[in-house]
């Protein structure tokens, strides 16, 4: 009986350990947590709508922690209130002001990543870490950052799906990471797959041992942005590479400029600097060259005409 117990305790403790990783939906004031208050109140105080608020926990998790942080969205900006020791930092981001948006998955934990300029015209990173179930309540924010056309054709939607079916034959998971990564309203231009790319170390009694340049990734050119997706891991980390990956969106209004890299060791660099001065570095093996060629002419006149 006692060993019963032991064990259903054991359970409990895991599950509030999980239930304790969760996001909450706050939907009052009286809701906001003491330590943002003050803060809070300040910003949106004086008789203003109350926003989508969304609390994160801190996370005390490998390979770093996570801070408590407080998300609220307005109609025009994103505010991220993040609990920094005894400070509480602001970070507003208006959404014409948003570079990217980087989502990451690995079994039961997600994360976003905005990088964009503050309010104060400064360039800056968020990253909010939360468990995968809390992802619902972010839904709002993502439809702002990515939006579908209001009147969308379902037709041709299946049929811009359908532009990735004969991967399922070379790649089932990135046929349907494409599939999905759509947003109703968006014509797919192109896209390229690169495999993953290993580079050999050294050889002891008949076996190589190498490691990971590039994890398999696929780069998908729409009429509205550039995709990335990009495997979490490989090798040992099967279960990432199983389960996980990294989804990059940048709105084609953000690249400045795209170039390719003259091959070196079999392999060519395709390279997007984004207006935040921040680069892309995408490498493929030369084998993939006259896709990269095409899909860098396409890019770069689609550059060209939306600035």
């Amino acid at each position: 009986m006692s060993h019963n117990l032991q064990d259903q305790n054991t359970v409990m403790t895991g599950a509030r350990q999980t239930m304790a990783a969760w996001s909450k939906l706050i939907e009052s004031r009286e809701e906001i947590p003491a330590v943002f208050k003050s803060h809070f109140d300040k910003t949106f105080g004086g008789g203003q709508r109350f926003p989508l608020v969304i609390w994160t926990p801190a996370l005390d998790r490998f390979p770093r922690k996570t801070t408590e942080k407080l998300i609220c969205d307005t109609d025009d900006a994103l505010y991220v209130f993040e609990k920094n020791g005894a400070h509480v930092d602001l970070t507003c981001y208006a959404y014409r002001e948003i570079y990217s948006l980087e989502v990451g998955n690995i079994l039961l934990e997600t994360w976003l990543t905005i990088r964009g300029k503050t309010d104060m015209g400064e360039p800056a990173v968020s990253t909010i870490k939360i468990n995968t179930t809390s992802m619902r309540y972010f839904e709002p924010i993502l439809n702002k950052l990515r939006p579908s056309y209001e009147t969308m054709d379902k037709v041709q939607f299946a049929t811009e799906k359908e532009k990735f079916d004969h991967l399922s034959t070379i790649d089932f998971k990135f046929m349907n990471y494409g599939r999905e990564s759509l947003v109703p309203g968006e014509t797919v231009v192109r896209f390229v797959l690169q495999s993953e790319i290993r580079q050999p170390l050294f050889n002891i009694f008949g076996k190589t041992f190498d490691k990971a340049l590039s994890y398999a990734h696929i780069v998908i050119l729409t009429d509205r942005e550039l995709i990335l997706i990009e495997d979490a891991g490989s090798g040992r980390e099967s279960s990432a590479k199983s389960y996980g990956g990294i989804w990059q969106y940048i709105p084609l209004r953000s690249i400045d400029s795209v170039s390719l890299s003259e091959i070196t060791n079999g392999r060519v660099t395709l390279s997007i600097q984004c207006r935040s001065d921040r680069t892309i570095q995408i490498l493929f093996d030369d084998s993939n060259l006259p896709e990269l060629e095409q899909f860098y002419t396409d890019l770069q006149a689609l550059i060209e005409r939306s600035q």
